[in-house]
């Protein structure tokens, strides 16, 4: 797993450095597009539609690969499936209104707690 992390962080890493360099050599036509991941769901942009096209594309073919290998790694042969509960809580505050959820009293305790001292701080970072 370690291995799919190292090469994704080179492909960002070289796509960065390959739009500075079109940037820096064609400062006039420059035609980008990108693709933003959220989940399993890509979002595409790009300045001409071919670019918007491509970056489509490209997403739909990381859609398949991501539910190919996830269901082939699932579980490895021999290793049986084993229940696991996932406790969390979050905070999404809008303007001064925090909302606040979490799956387990104690993380939701914690979220309030985290959304109190972010208010404070953003009042005190105000004045």
């Amino acid at each position: 797993m370690t291995n799919i992390i190292k090469i994704g962080t080179l492909l960002i890493l070289i796509g960065f450095a390959l739009v500075f360099i079109g940037a820096v050599l064609s400062a006039q036509d420059i035609a980008f597009g990108g693709l933003i991941m959220i989940g399993p769901i890509p979002i595409a942009f790009g300045s001409p539609p071919e670019m918007t096209v491509i970056a489509m594309v490209i997403g739909l073919i990381l859609i398949l690969a991501y539910f190919m290998l996830g269901r082939r790694n699932a579980y490895p042969e021999g290793e049986e499936k084993k229940e696991r509960r996932i406790r969390g809580g979050g905070v999404i505050l809008i303007g001064p209104v925090p909302i606040i959820f979490g799956s387990d009293k104690r993380f939701a305790l914690i979220a309030m707690i985290l959304a109190i001292v972010l208010m404070v701080l953003a009042i005190l970072y105000l004045r």
